[in-house]
């Protein structure tokens, strides 16, 4: 008992030391763009975003149509934009 309690102990004050000597490197790169337009034109059913004028900083817009509110006798849209 003596002998696994010294080794639990000799293990936990080694571990720190082997973690910190591994090292490594990952290659990612964040781009932002500061500004996006919004085109939302009554002809349209969805809006139009564009955000950098490169096609792999668009978002993607979806829309659904919700419930109709029978009170108000109304179909609303939902529209997400995800980046």
């Amino acid at each position: 008992m003596t002998r696994a309690l010294l080794l639990a102990i000799a293990i936990a004050a080694v571990a720190p030391f082997a973690t910190a000597s591994t090292t490594g490197t990952i290659g990612v790169q964040l781009t932002i763009f500061s500004r996006c337009e919004i085109n939302s034109q009554p002809q349209r059913a969805v809006p139009q975003i564009d955000c950098g004028r490169l096609a792999s900083a668009q978002p993607r817009v979806t829309e659904s149509l919700l419930e109709k509110d029978a009170m108000r006798k109304e179909t609303a849209k939902l529209i997400t934009i995800e980046w």
